[in-house]
């Protein structure tokens, strides 16, 4: 374990915590909380073993955050309000998240990469409640854009933001299903940000201690870097296919290339919609073409 402050600690996910791992934090004060279970069956396993949360708190209902929740008993789970009927239902969950022509294969890799099991949260939380630890309490942050259902949350007395997946990695931001959204997303950052904070909490980097204003703005930056790029490709007309040919966000499709290639779509799409409604890209019978 990592110390993060008195009483809270990273425990690093598998992998260094890349995707599909991410890092959980583990408090250790009156009442002993665990916030996301992403890091790993057996490192969980440990957990309840040796420290047996009174709570379990899902940042949201992405798997590579809560793949390793069956672990606990359900009546410890707490689970944002916005996907409470969704989060530990893979089948639900693949709803949320991906096409229907790739439901199958989304659930298997989900299964067979981290493990996943169903599992039923019994309780819920939601933006501005506060939770007393002893020494310290917590706050959930409502953070859309990522994801509806996406939260950071706030030791106030610690000054500690666990920034979830505004997570300051090299890849950037994600916001690849039907709930990414762009101008949320930019929103959730200044609002996280806004806290005085001694140390991040990156569900994919770590914790962060230095320069975290400028890891923030970096962070934001690549969502206008991603449409400079773009438009740089759109300087004679491009179908969608083309479009994502080209990997503009992701640079390559290495490994589940359909998947991924769905995912370059969807943020694709959001971004033409944008620089479309901004006047810098227009749609023809050709296809895509950024206005001189």
């Amino acid at each position: 374990m990592e110390p993060i402050a008195d009483h809270i600690f990273l425990i690093p996910g598998a992998k260094g915590g890349r995707f599909p791992f991410s890092h959980s934090i583990l408090v250790l004060d009156r009442v002993r909380v665990l916030i996301d279970t992403g890091c790993g069956l057996d490192t969980l396993t440990r957990i309840q073993e040796q420290y047996t949360p009174d709570m379990v708190l899902l940042t949201h209902a992405h798997p590579d955050h809560c793949s390793g929740t069956a672990v606990f008993p359900p009546s410890r789970v707490w689970t944002p309000g916005e996907s409470r009927e969704s989060t530990g239902r893979l089948e639900r969950m693949a709803d949320r998240f991906v096409s229907r022509a790739l439901r199958e294969e989304w659930m298997e890799f989900m299964r067979s990469s981290i493990g996943f099991r169903d599992f039923a949260p019994e309780n819920s939380y939601s933006g501005g409640d506060r939770f007393d630890l002893g020494s310290l309490s917590l706050v959930p942050v409502h953070a859309p854009g990522h994801a509806d259902d996406h939260y950071c949350f706030y030791f106030p007395e610690a000054a500690v933001m666990v920034t979830t997946d505004i997570d300051f990695t090299r890849f950037g931001p994600w916001y690849a299903n039907d709930e990414g959204d762009i101008d949320l997303f930019l929103e959730s950052i200044e609002h996280i940000r806004s806290h005085p904070m001694d140390a991040a909490v990156s569900s994919h980097e770590g914790v962060v201690r230095e320069s975290i204003q400028e890891r923030f703005e970096r962070f934001a930056s690549a969502f206008g870097e991603r449409e400079e790029r773009l438009i740089a490709f759109l300087e004679r007309p491009r179908d969608l296919d083309a479009i994502i040919d080209e990997a503009i966000i992701y640079g390559s499709f290495p490994v589940r290339p359909r998947i991924l290639r769905f995912w370059e779509r969807q943020m694709i799409e959001k971004h033409l919609a944008r620089l479309e409604t901004t006047g810098r890209v227009k749609r023809t019978d050709a296809g895509f073409v950024r206005i001189r």
